[in-house]
């Protein structure tokens, strides 16, 4: 049977996207839609697991951006620390590259972080770097165990949206409240619980749902994306209790409580 996969390795070429427009989706995520004609030569596979961007986010209220710049030899030279942008990880939330239109949902708390404070200040226009796209992919897996917190809320409504018809399983999602809900499309097959709070005990919440899902024969795909403390619990749940190879689980440190994107692994 198939076994999840790395794709194949790709030459990641910097592309400079302009923000065509931006919808808030509910009070603590916004949508924002870039536009460019290099996206017409994107590739993101339907079985992809949470497929990403590395967006190159320009210093705040930077008039004219400066970017990364590929050498012949293969490095890279980096702008002034004044003009440096900062990178972060993003998730592909949807891709029509006919349309030369690439999706990313934003969870939006205040100023404390770039991405959210980029997001919220982003108008049509506004210029960013995206380098990638990256995933991993599955196939013929016989049912699906996917669970995480509001910030992989965008990637699980992509796999949900991708998976076959006939996929079954369990989602498990943890947002702040009701209001952070969002209208998911998946197979019929696979059932979505939503949790609700912020904050340690919440957390505990959804290693509770996760550790108490329904476990049917055949071989499943345990997916995660959370806090990496979190993160790592699920992992244990799954590799030492469930004894699941390495390659049934894809589990991620989406954040980490006090440190900022770079300073820690994400796992996999």
């Amino acid at each position: 049977m198939s076994r999840v996969k790395s794709a194949p390795a790709r030459k990641l070429d910097l592309l400079v996207l302009h923000v065509l427009r931006v919808r808030d989706l509910t009070p603590n995520m916004r949508r924002v839609v870039l536009g460019g004609e290099g996206l017409a030569r994107f590739d993101v596979p339907r079985n992809a697991l949470g497929p990403y961007v590395k967006l190159l986010i320009p210093p705040r209220g930077l008039d004219t951006p400066a970017w990364p710049i590929l050498e012949a030899d293969g490095r890279l030279t980096w702008p002034e620390p004044d003009r440096r942008p900062v990178m972060r990880t993003y998730t592909v939330r949807h891709l029509d590259p006919s349309t030369r239109e690439l999706h990313i949902d934003f969870v939006l708390h205040g100023d404390s972080g770039i991405g959210s404070r980029w997001a919220a200040d982003a108008a049509p226009g506004t210029p960013v770097g995206i380098w990638g796209p990256g995933c991993v992919t599955a196939q013929n897996i016989d049912w699906y165990l996917l669970a995480g917190d509001h910030t992989a809320l965008p990637a699980i409504g992509f796999i949900l949206e991708n998976l076959p018809p006939d996929a079954k399983g369990q989602a498990f999602i943890q947002v702040p409240s009701r209001a952070d809900e969002l209208p998911l499309v998946g197979p019929k097959g696979l059932s979505v619980t939503w949790l609700h709070g912020h904050g340690r005990g919440e957390a505990q919440s959804l290693l509770d749902a996760v550790r108490s899902a329904a476990w049917p024969e055949g071989r499943p795909l345990v997916w995660a994306g959370a806090e990496a403390s979190l993160a790592r619990a699920i992992r244990l749940y799954a590799r030492k209790e469930r004894r699941l190879d390495r390659d049934q689980c894809h589990i991620l440190n989406y954040w980490k409580s006090g440190a900022p994107e770079g300073s820690f692994d994400y796992g996999g």
